[in-house]
């Protein structure tokens, strides 16, 4: 055996002494390293502790058959890339041989050592790029098996529906929350199952249309689990570009909110109670008190006007005072438990909330509404009047305001309250905060179905809008998400 050079390394097996060393000088002149083998066992040999980049293999060798060759170092995983070199009216030979992996074949003819850098060139760029194509379907196949993993470990709901809204892929997470198994799942369609029907929508958008605005926000939608419970999943979805034309993907990732929900509502209800019974501890506690008190400086005044006018005088400005006092907390006992939400309606507390927040801010505030309009929800009324609540005391405390206007609109679908100031602005520090009164206007907002939003008004302050639908939505059908 010969070898020469450090470039790629190319194995000649021939026993044809003479023309081994013709294709060997070849290839050298071309800048290829070459290793030869004048028989199939001396290349065995040489393969068991040698790796060569590409073997050039006659099909008639004394000791051996070429295709028995190619078996042999098959079945020791030894077996290189290889061309194929045949006499003259063996192609029919070439060609089978080719057909078990063979990347070309020489024939001996007059211009065969002209040929063989050609050949050898071509097939070590073939090599390389097949070499190239397994790294990369290796990478490609890793980052599935890693991307596999991030679904089925992930603790969030990932839906994926195709074009024509059936779904394709439905990991781990839905199976615990919904109770369905993929199986009986994956084919469905949107219509067929309790998905948002948002999706379907932008699904079947025309090419280049836009995707709904909302369509990455979050929002709400309820499912009915196999075993027929009611659970409520935050949804976040994107469209993703098929892998032909222009059909989309649509991947949603969900959270079951449920227990938060719950948890929130739960908050709620204990906060509006407690505030009730603060409200009710100070009119028949400490206005009682005070009222009393009231009282006893009006017969301490009328016995001091007999005795002494000054003294009078200076009784019935501290009376004066106790009755102011009075009557600021009758005004703090209304927003506490404002009993005229729960008889007269969203208008009349309302109302009240403005005249008795300008009385006790000191500045002026106004509610106003076009048309007559009702809440039949008490709950949603509630939670509207206490938003409404919350906006206003921002707006004195944060913004400054000098002035604040409440209104009740309504749309073909929705029901608006907005509460608008001229102050400094809450400014998105203050819209994004975790601070609790933004935050639990906001999960009153959600309690309700409805959404919040802070606007920055062009000649200065802020607008609170919190949208309501008109009407509840239907339930939806007791089947999976």
């Amino acid at each position: 055996m010969n070898v020469s050079g450090p470039a790629a390394n190319v194995l000649v097996v021939d026993d044809d002494q003479g023309l081994l060393r013709l294709i060997a000088k070849s290839l050298q002149r071309e800048g290829f390293a070459t290793t030869t083998a004048a028989s199939g066992l001396e290349a065995i040999a040489w393969l068991k502790v040698h790796r060569a980049d590409l073997m050039l293999l006659d099909l008639k060798l004394q000791d051996i058959e070429g295709g028995d060759l190619i078996d042999q170092l098959s079945s020791m995983r030894r077996l290189v890339p290889f061309v194929i070199i045949t006499g003259q009216g063996d192609e029919r030979v070439a060609v089978e041989v080719m057909k078990r992996g063979a990347l070309d074949y020489l024939v001996k003819d007059v211009n065969f050592l002209e040929f063989v850098p050609t050949v050898v060139r071509r097939a070590l760029q073939q090599v390389d790029q097949q070499e190239k194509l397994a790294a990369t379907e290796a990478a490609l196949k890793k980052n599935r098996e890693l991307l596999q993993a991030v679904v089925e470990t992930t603790s969030s709901l990932i839906v994926v529906v195709d074009a024509d809204s059936r779904i394709v892929l439905f990991n781990r997470a839905c199976e615990e929350v919904t109770g369905y198994r993929r199986e009986e799942v994956v084919g469905g369609t949107v219509s067929d199952l309790s998905l948002p029907p948002e999706w379907d929508h932008a699904l079947r958008r025309k090419p280049g249309q836009a995707a709904t605005a909302s369509l990455s926000e979050p929002y709400e939608y309820p499912c009915v689990t196999k075993t027929g419970d009611r659970r409520i999943i935050e949804w976040r979805c994107t469209l993703l570009p098929g892998a032909t034309g222009d059909r989309p993907l649509l991947l949603g990732t969900g959270v079951d909110v449920t227990d938060r929900k719950r948890l929130e509502s739960e908050i709620l209800r204990i906060s509006d109670l407690e505030q009730q019974r603060i409200g009710q501890d100070l009119h028949d506690g400490i206005c009682q008190q005070l009222a009393g008190i009231e009282l006893m400086g009006q017969v301490l005044e009328q016995n001091l006007a007999k005795k002494a006018k000054a003294d009078a005088a200076q009784a019935a400005r501290v009376t004066e005072h106790v009755r102011e006092t009075i009557a600021q907390i009758r005004l703090l006992v209304r927003g506490l438990s404002p009993v005229a939400l729960e008889y007269e309606g969203i208008m009349t507390a309302l109302q009240e909330l403005a005249a008795s927040s300008q009385r006790l801010f000191k500045i002026p505030c106004a509610f106003k509404c076009a048309v007559p309009l009702a809440v039949s929800d008490l709950a949603t009324a509630t939670h509207l009047y206490r938003i409404a609540q919350e906006a206003v005391n921002n707006a004195v405390k944060h913004s400054k305001a000098k002035r604040i206007e409440i209104r009740l609109e309504e749309d073909a679908q929705h029901l608006v309250l907005a509460v608008c100031d001229d102050g400094v602005g809450l400014g998105d520090e203050h819209c994004h905060s975790k601070g609790m009164g933004l935050r639990i206007m906001k999960y009153r907002a959600g309690m309700i179905g409805g959404k919040l939003v802070f606007r920055k008004r062009p000649n200065g302050g802020t607008t609170v809008l919190c949208s309501v639908q008109k009407t509840a939505a239907p339930p939806p059908p007791e089947v999976m998400i």
